[in-house]
């Protein structure tokens, strides 16, 4: 079995934001600190002892990529629930690498749009790296974002993504406990 990426059946539809549509030619990430807007996603979440921490926007343009990278500094295998909107064609790739670089940047050198400190991940590229897993996430989708993650959009359409981030006592799920969490509600 993949410890990267199970499609997640919610009991609840999370709709897109109202800037969805807007096709842009840059990477963009911004966060969603106010959550109230998700209190359906909140009340589900408690039911499992959980919280909903806070929510991120990812946008992928038009045959561009989010380059590989985890989400901290460290290697955790710690999870989000990801609904994409977007082409087929559009996908999250899981990678291993044995060159890793830890940098607050993206490879290309541009800065994460919406990033407010000065957080180092670990980064790695392409061809340093070999493909494990892909998956298209237009369907809400539990997703390892403590390993070497990125994005690929080879179309011509944008790929706008709602991440949110589950936690209990202010500390991360693991894979393995989301998997027990959450058993009743995952596709095989």
């Amino acid at each position: 079995m993949n410890i990267c990426h199970r499609y997640i059946n919610l009991p609840f539809i999370i709709e897109p934001l109202s800037y969805f549509n807007e096709v842009g030619n840059q990477i963009r990430h911004d966060y969603i600190y106010d959550v109230s807007l998700y209190s359906e996603f909140q009340s589900w979440l408690e039911t499992f002892g959980l919280d909903l921490f806070m929510a991120e926007v990812f946008y992928t343009p038009p045959g561009g990529k989010i380059p590989i990278h985890t989400d901290h500094s460290t290697f955790s295998n710690h999870v989000k629930i990801n609904v994409t909107w977007g082409p087929e064609e559009g996908v999250t790739q899981w990678w291993k690498s044995d060159i890793i670089r830890k940098e607050s940047t993206y490879n290309n050198g541009g800065k994460l749009i919406g990033e407010t400190n000065n957080i180092q991940h670990n980064w790695a590229n392409e061809e340093d790296s070999q493909l494990l897993y892909e998956a298209n996430t237009n369907r809400p989708s539990l997703v390892n974002v403590g390993i070497l993650h990125g994005t690929n959009n080879p179309t011509s359409e944008g790929r706008w993504t709602l991440s949110f981030i589950p936690q209990k006592n202010n500390e991360y799920i693991s894979w393995d406990n989301a998997i027990e969490l959450f058993k009743d509600y995952l596709e095989n």
